[in-house]
Order: C-alpha cells, then structure tokens, then sequence
C-alpha cells in the first residue's frame, strides 16, 4: 500500500478497476484504487477470458488458482447436422473462473502492490478539474488532485457523467438468465458451448469441477414474472444435452436464477483529457461472445502505456469495431427465426463445418485478436454468397426471377445492417419462436 500522494485516481475496484490499478503501478504511477463494495459483487458478471485476457494477467504476475483453462468453443446448431468446434486462435488458451474468485485475486494482488493503495467502502462522490472526492464508510469527503481519473464503475459511471457527455445511445436488446447447475456434464470438456434452436442462444462452460454456467438469451418479448421460469423450461430445455437439461430443470425448480439486462452501446468514446473510460464504463456489447472482461483487460494495459487519452480511445475503438459488428451478428442468426436470417445461419453452419480457414477466421474476430472490419466483412460476403448459390440451386427448377431479386434485396440489408459502424441497432423482433 503507498502512503505517497497517487498521480491515478481508478473508481471501481473489480477485474477492470484492478488491472487497470496494476498496470500502472507496473509502470511506476501511485495509483489510489476506489471501491464503494466491501465485498465483491454477487451479480452476473464476467467469468470468461479469451487468450489475450489470461495474457494481460499473466503479465501482471496476476495468479487466479481456480481458474481453469479452456479451448474455445463448440457451437451445437439446431440442424441435427454434427457440433462445430471453434478452437482459440493460434493454439491459444482461454480460462474460465467464478467472477467472485477473479475479482477476490485481483483486489489481493493490487492491495499487496506497493505502489497501490486500494479503499474498500470507498464512494466517489464528485469528479471535477482532474480532482476526486470521495467518503469511506460514510466518513467526511476527501478531495485528491490526481493527473488522471479513471473510470472502471460500469454504465452508469460517474466519470462518464463528469465528462457531460450527450447520453449515449444504449440499446436493451435482450436479457440474460444466468444459472449455476451443480453436478451437470459438459458435452465436451474444457470448452464453452453454444446451443442454438431456443428463441436466443444459450453458451454453458465449467467453473469449477462440480459446476457448469449456463447464461440463456432470453428475448424481451418473453413473458413476465410468474410465467418466466414456465417460459425458461418450455423454450430451452428441448435445445440442450439431456444432462444438461436435468440440471437446468433442478435449478429452475429452485428458482436460481439471476437476471441481467443485455445492453449495447458501442466504445465510440474512451475519454479525453485526464479522464479515461474503461470496460463497461466505455461500452458494451452482447455477452453472447464473452469478451467483455478480455476487451476491458486490454484496455487497461493499453490506457497505462499513453498519456495521449484519445488517441488511446481512437487505437481501442479501431481494435474492437470487428468485434462489436460480429457480437450483433451472432446475436441476430441465432435468435432471429425470420427470412433471410434462418437461410445465413444455415449458410454459416455449412461453411464452418466445411472451412478451417473460416473457423480460425471467425475466432480470431470473436477473441478480440482481428482488428479488421474487412475481415468480418469477408466472411459475412462469404455466408451471404453461398446462401444465395443455395436459393438458386435449391430445386429442379430456377425459382423466379422476382423471388431473386426479393432474396437479394434482403441479404443487401443485412449487409448495410452490418456496415453501420457508429451503432450497432436493433435488430428485427424475431417473427416466431424456433
């Protein structure tokens, strides 16, 4: 703990605030780390690293001994066609941890920095002219004149607001129902899993050696209160591994559920100035990737290294656009049961099965570790092309020229939906369940 005056201010002490804590000490910087919560947050929240996550942490000597490592994915379509399996990029390992663990492992290693003085209990309470007020425990206000401000405090930041942005544009566009399901098997170990075929997609990996996370897409025109958990077993235990299945209906029997609203608003805007956004305080995109505790880590580690604020934000915007186009697009196939969407999901089944390339392509894109749009582009050309050969060639006869031209038309629209590189929208409400 340094008694020094800090020169970085971080509000919000979970896994973005602490490493954003100890990638500057590394570099030299007494950082002051402020957490309102004595304990770490009970909510759903980030349990998953991509490979550039567990190598930012690795990098700051950071240790979490319950993690455990992972391949990638395996995505089960709802076409009775066999599993895909998306490994890590470049023979890269992912990790997976309970969120509780992570954040209890970080606040450790940061409290033991000496160049980190972290206040638990602590609650800003106004950021103004590079200062910070805050009041631990309820006590007086204290003020500190710092040469930068960061904040880690999620969407409703009180740096954001310091900054008397516009309010940003950020989009509800589902919700996430989040379980722990005790004694349950994995299809196969050591990857997530995506299931398809339920009004949105649900993704399950192991956190532990008794226990798999589930987290169900639930779409926001589902029903309310008494009926949800009716809904929940109705609509998405049909979809998973009879295992699986069981342990969803004992966990819904208990009503274990805890819920989370899926909001998107893309990272246009990272600060400026002393000021500085990290993790959800900058943005957000579907959880359906996992990525946004790989995304905020990198932030982090990349904030420490500049004094340039913006230029820092222009370099991460640039560095996640790809992703934040192929997060809305996965959302899209695998919860929209509409025309032309049900015909490029089927194209996206087929080309992964068939194409290493397009499988190594999507996961680069989907870790964070492809930067360009032209990429995602590519591939979403590719998918668009061979959905289009199958209309075409799907019968004896050559379907009329109006029905081309219609099924044209709506893959162009999909593809300037994808264009749009300032916000990603909403897409359709799906026009009946799978």
């Amino acid at each position: 703990m340094s008694t020094a005056t800090p020169d970085v201010v971080v509000i919000g002490a979970g896994p973005a605030g602490c490493t954003t804590a100890l990638a500057h000490a590394r570099l030299g910087h007494r950082v002051l780390l402020l957490e309102a919560e004595r304990k770490p947050p009970a909510r759903l929240a980030g349990e998953w690293l991509h490979p550039q996550g567990v190598e930012v942490l690795r990098r700051l000597d950071v240790h979490v001994p319950t993690a455990r490592p992972a391949q990638g994915f395996v995505l089960h379509p709802e076409d009775g066609g066999p599993p895909i399996t998306l490994a890590c990029p470049r023979g890269g390992r992912a990790a997976t941890a309970h969120h509780r663990d992570l954040v209890t492992h970080l606040r450790d290693t940061a409290a033991g920095h000496p160049a980190i003085t972290l206040v638990l209990g602590a609650r800003a309470t106004a950021v103004d002219h590079a200062t910070v007020t805050y009041t631990q425990n309820g006590g007086p206000e204290r003020s500190v004149p710092v040469e930068r401000v960061v904040g880690s405090d999620g969407q409703a930041s009180l740096v954001r607001r310091a900054l008397r942005l516009a309010p940003a544009p950020a989009l509800t566009v589902s919700r996430t129902a989040g379980l722990l399901l005790r004694g349950a098997d994995l299809p196969t170990e050591g990857y997530g899993h995506v299931f398809a075929g339920g009004p949105g997609p649900a993704l399950a990996y192991r956190v532990d050696d008794d226990t798999v996370r589930l987290t169900i897409d639930v779409p926001l025109r589902s029903p309310r209160s008494a009926q949800l958990l009716s809904y929940l077993k109705h609509a998405y235990l049909p979809v998973l591994p009879a295992r699986l299945a069981a342990a969803l209906r004992r966990a819904l029997e208990d009503r274990a559920v805890q819920w989370a609203a899926n909001r998107v608003r893309t990272r246009t805007f990272h600060g400026r100035g002393p000021y500085a956004l990290i993790g959800d305080a900058a943005g957000t995109c579907h959880p359906l990737t996992a990525s946004g505790l790989t995304i905020a880590l990198r932030d982090a580690e990349c904030l420490a290294g500049t004094h340039d604020v913006t230029g820092h934000g222009r370099r991460r915007q640039a560095a996640v656009r790809a992703h934040e186009h192929l997060a809305a697009a996965m959302h899209r196939l695998l919860s929209d049961s509409g025309h032309p969407t049900a015909a490029l999901r089927a194209s996206m089944y087929a080309i992964l099965r068939t194409s290493a390339f397009e499988r190594e392509r999507m996961m680069r894109v989907l870790c964070a570790e492809e930067h360009r749009t032209l990429a995602l582009g590519g591939a979403v050309l590719h998918v668009a092309a061979h959905a289009l050969r199958g209309h075409l060639g799907g019968g004896p006869t050559r379907p009329p020229w109006r029905s081309t031209a219609r099924t044209c038309g709506e893959y162009l629209d999909w593809l300037r939906w994808m264009s749009r590189v300032r916000h990603i929208p909403a897409h359709p409400p799906e026009t009946a369940d799978r």
